[in-house]
């Protein structure tokens, strides 16, 4: 899982309804404080549906617990790899701000009752 699919996957689990790319889209360039192409974050949903990280629903995508479970394992990385071992940055902080983040992809539960 790319930053950017764990992105999207983030942006596509934290709405309670089906997510479309345009959207998307429109909520990273707000993140990343840059331009994203629909076409481009539709592509990367194309493979994330491949992996089995999202899955179609009536009006866009809607998240699994599979991309569940890679999302968890990369955000619980995130600031590890970019502290690098050195103890500058203070891990059980950042790992604080990412708690939030963290506790929405924890557990064994479906976002959606039928998945």
């Amino acid at each position: 899982m790319s930053v950017l699919d764990l992105a999207i996957f983030m942006r596509v689990h934290r709405v309670s309804k089906a997510a479309v790319a345009g959207e998307i889209s429109a909520t990273l360039g707000h993140w990343f404080d840059c331009h994203f192409d629909a076409f481009e974050i539709e592509q990367r949903m194309r493979a994330m549906i491949e992996k089995g990280w999202l899955v179609r629903r009536s009006g866009g995508v809607r998240p699994t617990l599979d991309g569940r479970r890679h999302g968890r394992a990369h955000l619980r990385g995130l600031v590890r790899m970019m502290d690098q071992g050195t103890s500058m940055l203070d891990v059980a902080r950042m790992m604080s701000v990412l708690g939030i983040a963290m506790q929405e992809l924890d557990g064994e539960h479906s976002v959606d009752d039928d998945l």
